[in-house]
């Protein structure tokens, strides 16, 4: 695969929203992302870190501001145009498309086909990337299980083989993790670091781990009650007082032993 580092990038400018029956705004917020960046969000429940994720893909419409993704306002792209710039990566998805988990991998790779060759009924990968995919993801052997049937992490992993297959070039993660054991979270994000390094990708990723997150993210932002209110190195950020006051946790900051990046731990 050619690397994509030099089109990938993420601009926020001033982008706030309301959340409809709240009194609470999200944001302002204005920040951007280098290209071949791994940044994770973090912050407590409630904080605001999924709707920033569900705006930047264009899943909600800012009040105000802009989201600019590789030089261009994503609320001017098509679908298919912003499924060439960004991958998302949800939570859950919910779906009553009784959908293989080959066929779910497969619609990541529908933004790369022209109109005509979708009429045509072509293939949107070849088969080799397929398999690659699957097996990458660990979904190999769930193929042609139904995607209704999969449990929480077996869903997860299909979900981040479909965002891959898209190759775009911004990858957004709403905490990946959630319901993988630790084997496979660690596969899960080890994959994603390894594209990071590779300069195939430009990763945002909602977190709710500090044990880990610091093992995995270059940049971390914080985010509380909407606002965005620290963001740094990982090294820098997880030992600030203000993680201690806005989680009311007294961590411990440490050093992994082996990789030497960051760590908190409970007290």
């Amino acid at each position: 695969m050619v690397s994509i580092m030099q089109d990938a990038m993420l601009e926020l400018h001033d982008v706030s929203y309301h959340w409809p029956g709240a009194s609470q705004t999200f944001g302002p917020i204005s920040q951007r992302i280098a290209p071949g960046r791994f940044v994770a969000l973090i912050g407590p429940n409630g904080a605001g870190k999924s709707t920033l994720l569900k705006l930047i893909a264009a899943l909600w419409r800012p009040d105000t501001g802009e989201v600019i993704v590789n030089h261009q306002n994503v609320l001017t792209l098509t679908a298919a145009q912003r499924a060439r710039q960004i991958s998302f990566v949800p939570q859950t998805l919910d779906t009553s498309f009784d959908l293989t988990v080959r066929e779910v991998v497969e619609l990541g790779g529908l933004n790369r086909l022209s109109w005509r060759d979708r009429l045509q009924f072509r293939p949107s990968v070849s088969p080799s990337q397929l398999e690659s995919t699957l097996r990458r993801t660990e979904v190999w052997h769930l193929q042609d299980r139904a995607f209704t049937t999969l449990s929480g992490g077996e869903a997860k992993r299909t979900l981040l083989a479909c965002a891959l297959m898209q190759e775009a070039p911004l990858l957004l993660l709403d905490e990946p993790t959630a319901h993988l054991d630790p084997g496979h979270a660690m596969k899960f994000l080890d994959l994603v670091r390894a594209k990071v390094d590779a300069g195939e990708l430009t990763v945002l990723m909602a977190y709710h781990d500090l044990t880990t997150v610091g093992l995995y993210a270059d940049e971390l932002w914080v985010m509380d009650q909407g606002q965005l209110i620290l963001t740094g190195a990982a090294a820098d950020v997880l030992p600030h007082p203000m993680i201690r006051q806005i989680y009311d946790v007294d961590f411990i900051p440490l050093v992994h032993p082996r990789t030497k990046r960051p760590m908190l731990i409970f007290p």
